[in-house]
């Protein structure tokens, strides 16, 4: 794990993915975690990298894995990344959002200015399996996890992170990695065949096994212990920005037409809002969206823009 500690003295903590370890990649992508989640997800993609010639620097959110955690807003985000581009000499970047991460995703896409040339920051967006604000249409979601949005709107931030800590986070904690394995294979064995078939993958399973862990980290319920997960959470009600507003040059949603965790009709109503380009999986669920359709989405985030150069490497990119 790499860091930087801002001027605040808070940490920001990230791992990079390389293509190769000899030749400096030419492309960086920045990589958002899932809920609950951490850097160590992005690990199924280290496989792609090299074919793609981009490398991937994934960050833990403020409050998992080795992030310090604070009390935030969705739009303090783009700030970080841009912390984290500057201190690895990135003049410019691609940035892919998976799941819990969409929403950080596209405050970046509202706020960090377009690559243009040599002036701008942001290459493109792709935001795969996204969460979208709880305003638009939730039909189709788990009941589970319907209900977990609404206590996390409602619920005082000690009490969320008790909840997630009942549901998971002592799983995620316990010194022996099986009970946690157990508990997710009891969560995955009542989703969709299409869910279960990637399960069995042992990659997408070490990611997501390892990510979960992280996510945790930092404690369980209370004060400073799983405030980053309740965080999080709490924050889907309200993102500080509106879909209408973000330019959608360049960002791509990319969704699972049976997915039951961020039902399909959030996404195809985010995408009106965001006017931007959109594919959609007719046999895939959340999982499946996310972990099948990697070179398809690396293809289509990397080869729509122009190839650039960053500070004295003949190529480059997180």
């Amino acid at each position: 794990m790499e860091h930087l500690t801002l001027p605040s003295g808070r940490v920001l903590a990230w791992k990079t993915y390389e293509a190769s370890e000899h030749t400096p990649a030419r492309k960086a992508i920045f990589y958002f975690h899932g809920f609950p989640g951490c850097a160590l997800e992005a690990s199924y993609l280290r496989s792609y990298l090299q074919k793609h010639n981009a490398r991937c620097i994934a960050i833990d959110r403020p409050g998992m894995g080795n992030s310090t955690y604070y009390a935030r807003t969705i739009t303090d985000w783009p700030s970080d990344v841009l912390a984290v581009a500057d201190h690895l000499n990135l003049p410019q970047f691609y940035i892919l959002g998976i799941s819990g991460g969409a929403p950080y995703a596209l405050a970046c896409a509202n706020s960090i200015p377009r690559a243009d040339g040599t002036t701008g920051r942001l290459r493109g967006v792709a935001v795969v399996s996204g969460i979208y604000p709880t305003t638009l249409s939730m039909a189709g979601m788990l009941p589970e996890l319907r209900t977990l949005l609404f206590f996390g709107a409602w619920l005082p931030r000690f009490a969320t992170g008790a909840l997630l800590d009942f549901l998971i986070g002592r799983a995620a904690r316990n010194v022996d990695p099986k009970v946690l394995e157990d508990r997710m294979d009891q969560v995955m064995a009542s989703r969709p065949e299409t869910e279960r078939g990637v399960w069995t993958d042992g990659n997408v399973r070490a990611a997501a096994l390892e990510s979960t862990r992280g996510a945790f980290r930092q404690g369980g319920a209370g004060a400073g212990a799983g405030a980053g997960v309740a965080m999080e959470l709490m924050l889907l009600g309200d993102w500080g920005f509106r879909l209408e507003d973000i330019d959608g040059r360049d960002v791509k949603l990319w969704h699972g037409r049976l997915d039951h965790n961020t039902p399909v009709g959030m996404a195809e109503e985010a995408a009106v809002l965001i006017g931007c380009r959109t594919s959609f999986g007719e046999v895939d669920g959340h999982m499946s969206m996310s972990f099948n359709h990697v070179d398809e989405v690396l293809k289509d985030l990397l080869e729509r823009s122009k190839e650039f150069v960053i500070s004295g490497w003949s190529i480059v990119l997180v």
